[in-house]
């Protein structure tokens, strides 16, 4: 069985209306054409403001569905809200957000027997939403992790399960709450769970809890160059992790492409309750449009 090369893309915040990331995107385009995964994952945050606008829904899966490969996603905060309780952008998990992303994009959790490996994708907002989806999920995930046979697992989510220590009380909107963080990492160390591949907070990092590897995806849209710097003391930049699975076996790297742009969002952000979302609209210029002024 030959290796299966696999691309992680996280936080790729697109829209036609605030198409502040689009020429990041447009170099990961590009990237892909030029070498083909056989598998693209993208880990949340697919849209710009999903939540409030569904079109940026509608343009982000467009564009995935125009690079020509196969690839699945999972739902992000920025896609498709919070949980309730723990709702930094009063936009809190509702049924119609949740059936827009299933309109436009797919399902909120899904499995894929790829070669040796089960990949598994969850929506992170529903962990601790109370909502009756989460119970569904909850279920879905026990009966993928035991009816897996011998297959290692592959989990795709957006919010990292825990930030430092997985016992931090600490209400956050950073990471996977709380309450619901033990028993999640309980069904994973015991269900076959090898690689957690997550995004949410735009750097790359890497943690190892109960044999499971835990890679943080880049962001391909912005930076925050004073987080990068205070915790790692390294300036970050815009990217995705390819992974390979060479039979049971599962090794990444990280890819910081030397063109996509390090647009750092820390004075905007700082000045504006922390969120992109009040950045004032910046339409999407077509590519005819672009040859025309260069005509």
């Amino acid at each position: 069985m030959r290796p299966i090369r696999l691309v992680h893309v996280s936080d790729t915040h697109l829209s036609r209306t605030h198409a502040y990331f689009a020429d990041n995107w447009s170099v990961f385009r590009e990237e892909m054409t030029a070498a083909p995964p056989d598998l693209l994952v993208h880990g949340g945050d697919l849209s710009f403001n999903g939540p409030m606008a569904e079109d940026d829904l509608a343009h982000g899966a467009a564009e995935l569905a125009a690079l020509g490969l196969p690839w699945r996603a999972v739902p992000g905060n920025h896609d498709i809200g919070e949980a309730p309780a723990f709702s930094r952008l009063g936009q809190p998990l509702t049924p119609a957000r949740m059936a827009a992303w299933r309109r436009h994009v797919g399902p909120q959790w899904w499995r894929l027997d790829l070669g040796a490996w089960r990949l598994v994708g969850l929506d992170t907002a529903l962990m601790a939403s109370g909502l009756p989806e989460e119970a569904e999920q909850a279920k879905f995930l026990a009966e993928t992790l035991d009816g897996r046979g011998s297959r290692p697992v592959m989990l795709f989510m957006h919010m990292p399960p825990f930030e430092d220590a997985p016992e931090d009380a600490a209400v956050t909107t950073a990471v996977v709450p709380h309450p619901a963080r033990g028993a999640f990492l309980k069904a994973c160390a015991a269900g076959g769970v090898r690689v957690i591949a997550c995004g949410h907070l735009h750097e790359y990092r890497r943690l190892w809890h109960r044999g499971m590897d835990i890679v943080w995806a880049p962001s391909t849209a912005m930076v925050d160059v004073r987080r990068g710097l205070a915790r790692q003391g390294c300036f970050p930049r815009p990217g995705y992790v390819e992974w390979v699975l060479d039979g049971t076996e599962a090794s990444h790297r990280l890819v910081e492409p030397p063109r996509m742009f390090a647009i750092d969002m820390t004075g905007w952000t700082a000045l504006n309750g922390g969120t992109v979302t009040t950045l004032p609209p910046r339409r999407l210029v077509t590519q005819a449009e672009r040859m025309e002024t260069a005509v």
